[in-house]
């Protein structure tokens, strides 16, 4: 087998070898697996074809020869399916898989017939045995014949599928690769002639040996010359595909970091907003150290609201900022500070071993929030309430944390300004009271819970009633009598102080009108207003409505309001206050001498009356100051032409007092105690009935002291 011919045939085995395994490697990584795993099955089949034509050429006799001769028809045949099926899967049209199954079919029995038949399926009859000698001097052992039908049929079918090759391939031309569509159109030309010679020879036309393979190692080699192009522009694309997914990684993570720095970082101070630092909190305690403890600090800056509306929102801002970088300033590098709140910040203190370590924390903190904060010239005082919890004391997780941190700065905020609170187990009881007592208060008025009791206003000298104090109840279906000084805040926290003030309104001059219509003609009725309900601006629609629709006047009610309402802004309750003088309302201040500015403010405001606070009352016959006070606000009210009520008066002793002082008018449980409508009515008319002060007190049954609630 040394001889050129064979070692051609040999050397063309490799080479289809080698294209077989390229076209399996780029089946493995290719969009096109159907096409390449075809060719590699083609390249096989042809590889086989080519080992045993050497084989029959090469066979020392006929007997040999014809042997290796039917497995030359054997991969002849097998070849047919592979280029079938290659072909169908590079046509553009979705061909039916039929023809495909019958041609299938055909080559098994073409196969079956030519190791059935002596001679294979090519020849019925064979020539004489044949030796040809090649130009260079090489003899090889021919084999000739008569061929039969199904030689004929099977050459047919592969025509058939060559020329669908050929059409499938002319449609692909358009493809911008020329170098490849030449280089296969070149090599099924050499296929198409070779097998016409095929052909020749086997019918003694002509002798030369089987060439088609030759023309499929050129097709071969063609491929993988277009393989290894294709690797290498692969092999670009995905450096360039590299470096693309590279720049947008990057391009990712700068999103991402940007992503973050807005999704957990406040814009103004660059801290961790609230989510940023609920993401620090939870860090924190996964690695909390058992011989330590966590504190969470939230701390509100105090009525920073009012500063915004007095000086705008970049002076707020700023203010912020400077409070920012101060505090940032004075805490620990494993503090974590962040502004989780519109109005103040939050803060995360790690390493803390002691409580009382915290409370001196807590102490710097505030005393760093009161340093002046200088803005355009201006120099602000600040104060801050400061809610504290501890983990793990307080809470077993980061939300619970925060919750309890909350619940104490909501103690802090209202115990006044510049409180600092500490969570404990009460408070959240306390809270949930409160939020239940909240709930039960929207549908008090609605479920008709809420009754006035009224309390008469006697003359010292005559002791007749010459008004009556109107004072809200709310009787709760389990939780029995509830204090006004547990709804009523709630109320003005929740707004709902509009609709139970109006309520109050319009059923205290309802039952006035019922008095005057059953003779008690001086009678006048005196009503608290909230401070909520002084800033309402519907309040003197509210008031002209009730008194006109129960056809009274204005004089007929008197409005009285607490000292403290008048300091939260003096110049807006000064307006208010002349708005209704004007409408010929009554006015009086309530708890007279408890506020800061009493004097100050009776110059100003166009009040009728004051009230003496229950608590100087309470000190006559105990102490001089207390009756000193008593009889220098009495000589006041006479001076400026002022009436003076004085209230809690319980004994008799202290109504000799005032008496002696000349206080014109009494107001407590000495005379009677707060009364229902029906109470208060038997009241007026037995005091009627009877010509004096002295009737008593008359109580509804089944109302009992108001339980202590939050």
């Amino acid at each position: 087998m040394s001889s050129p011919l064979i070692s051609a045939y040999l050397i063309s085995v490799g080479i289809l070898l080698m294209a077989a395994a390229h076209a399996a490697i780029l089946a493995r990584g290719s969009g096109h697996a159907r096409v390449n795993w075809s060719f590699a099955a083609i390249c096989v089949g042809f590889a086989g074809f080519q080992f045993c034509n050497a084989l029959q050429y090469s066979a020392p006799d006929h007997e040999r020869a014809l042997a290796a001769h039917l497995w030359v028809n054997f991969f002849s045949v097998l070849v047919i399916p592979p280029i079938a099926l290659a072909a169908a899967a590079l046509d553009p049209k979705k061909r039916s898989r039929q023809p495909f199954v019958w041609l299938m079919g055909f080559v098994l029995l073409v196969i079956g017939y030519n190791f059935f038949m002596p001679y294979g399926y090519r020849f019925y009859a064979l020539d004489p045995d044949k030796l040809l000698t090649l130009p260079w001097g090489e003899s090889i052992r021919m084999i000739q014949g008569q061929a039969n039908l199904v030689y004929r049929a099977a050459r047919l079918v592969s025509l058939i599928v060559m020329v669908y090759t050929l059409g499938v391939t002319f449609a692909l031309m358009r493809m911008k690769d020329r170098l490849s569509s030449t280089l296969i159109w070149i090599g099924l030309a050499i296929m198409l002639v070779t097998l016409a010679l095929s052909s020749m020879s086997d019918s003694g036309v002509i002798s030369v040996p089987y060439l088609g393979g030759f023309g499929f190692v050129f097709l071969a080699g063609s491929f993988s010359l277009v393989v290894r192009k294709e690797m290498r522009v692969r092999e670009l694309q995905e450096k360039r595909i590299a470096r693309a997914l590279a720049k947008e990684v990057q391009g990712r993570r700068l999103a991402d970091a940007r992503a973050d720095q807005i999704l957990h970082h406040d814009a103004l101070t660059g801290l961790p907003n609230r989510a940023g630092f609920i993401l620090c909190l939870e860090n924190m305690i996964a690695q909390h150290s058992p011989e330590t403890k966590i504190a969470v600090l939230l701390f509100d800056i105090d009525r920073l609201g009012a500063l915004k509306g007095t000086h705008g929102l970049a002076t707020s801002d700023e203010l912020l900022l400077q409070v920012s970088q101060r505090l940032r300033g004075r805490i620990r590098d494993s503090d974590v500070l962040a502004r989780s709140r519109s109005d103040g910040f939050a803060l995360i203190a790690s390493q803390i071993k002691t409580a009382s370590g915290v409370g001196v924390f807590c102490e710097k903190l505030r005393g760093t929030l009161t340093e002046a904060v200088a803005v355009e010239g201006q120099h602000f005082k600040l104060s801050a309430s400061i809610g504290l919890a501890i983990y793990p004391d307080d809470a077993t997780n980061a939300g619970e944390l925060l919750s309890a941190a909350e619940l104490a700065l909501h103690e802090a905020k209202n115990a006044g300004v510049s409180q600092i609170r500490s969570f404990h187990p009460a408070l959240k009881e306390n809270f949930r009271q409160r939020i239940g007592l909240e709930s039960a208060l929207r549908e008090a008025l609605e479920r008709k819970q809420f009754f006035l009791c009224y309390q008469p206003q006697v003359s010292a000298s005559t002791g007749r009633t010459l008004g009556m104090e109107a004072l809200i109840r709310w009787q709760h279906p389990e939780l029995g009598l509830v204090s006004p000084l547990h709804f009523i805040p709630l109320a003005e926290a929740n707004g709902l102080i509009g609709h139970i003030g109006a309520w109050v309104i319009d059923t205290a001059c309802a039952q006035l009108a019922a008095w005057r219509q059953a003779g008690h003609a001086d009678l006048r009725m005196a009503v608290n207003l909230s401070a909520t309900q002084l800033l309402d601006p519907y309040l003197e629609d509210t008031l002209l409505g009730a008194i006109a629709g129960h056809g009274l006047v204005p004089a007929d009610l008197e409005l009285e309001i607490t000292e403290s309402v008048l300091i939260q802004d003096p110049e807006q309750t000064v307006a208010r206050f002349n708005a209704l003088r004007q409408l010929g309302l009554r006015l009086s201040i309530d708890d007279f001498g408890t506020g800061y500015s009493s004097l100050s403010y009776l110059r100003v405001l166009p009040v009728q009356a004051f009230k003496l606070d229950r608590s100087f009352v309470d000190g006559l016959g105990k102490d001089e100051t207390s009756l000193e006070i008593c009889a220098s606000a009495i000589r006041l009210a006479q001076n400026l032409n002022l009436e003076i009520i004085a209230e809690g008066v319980e004994t008799q002793a202290q109504a000799e007092w005032l008496r002696a002082l000349g206080c014109p008018i009494f107001q407590g449980y000495l005379f009677a105690r707060p009364l229902v409508a029906e109470a208060a009515t038997k009241h007026l008319a037995r005091e009627r009935a009877d010509g004096s002060g002295e009737a008593g007190e008359l109580l509804l049954p089944g109302f009992g002291p108001a339980p202590l609630l939050p």
